[in-house]
């Protein structure tokens, strides 16, 4: 009997903590195009809170300025985050990324082929130094390797008598 799995839509929320509240909201609503949605100060959080939500997506990011905030710069090397990505529609969006990012000010990588994943991909980072990642995955490529693991696992049942 195959498990079935909750479902997930695609929708998420992050929390990042971040040295200036006020610079990376800024930021993230001139690169990425957030808006503010909420601040919240809860007094045992030790943390003032504010949520951006984009337009578009409807994915949020929740950033964080402690009271007292660590010094030591966001580094994908430590336990923990390595990188947020956020899906774009088709291959010819990751050239309006581009262009839209050149014409903010924000550096960034310039499309490259994704080295993991079978598609392409735009990397830079944010004030606090998180490494950010736009990207566009041939879905055909990846339905195809999914069928090709169900065939397999069909003929391991198959092989081995059960249904």
């Amino acid at each position: 009997m195959m498990r079935r799995v909750p479902k997930l839509n695609g929708s998420t929320h992050v929390n990042l903590t971040v040295r200036d509240l006020d610079r990376s909201t800024e930021w993230y609503c001139r690169v990425m195009d957030f808006t503010v949605v909420r601040d919240a100060t809860p007094a045992e959080s030790g943390f003032t809170f504010r949520t951006l939500v984009h337009r578009q997506s409807l994915a949020a990011i929740v950033l964080g300025q402690a009271v007292e905030p660590d010094p030591a710069p966001f580094d994908e090397r430590r336990v923990g985050l390595h990188h947020l990505g956020y899906h774009v529609p088709d291959r010819a969006e990751l050239d309006r990324w581009a262009a839209h990012l050149d014409t903010v000010g924000a550096e960034h990588s310039g499309v490259r082929e994704l080295f993991l994943e079978a598609g392409y991909g735009i990397w830079l980072r944010d004030p606090d130094n998180i490494w950010l990642e736009f990207y566009w995955l041939n879905a055909d490529y990846f339905m195809d390797r999914l069928r090709q693991q169900r065939r397999a696992e069909r003929a391991a049942r198959t092989a081995a008598g059960t249904r």
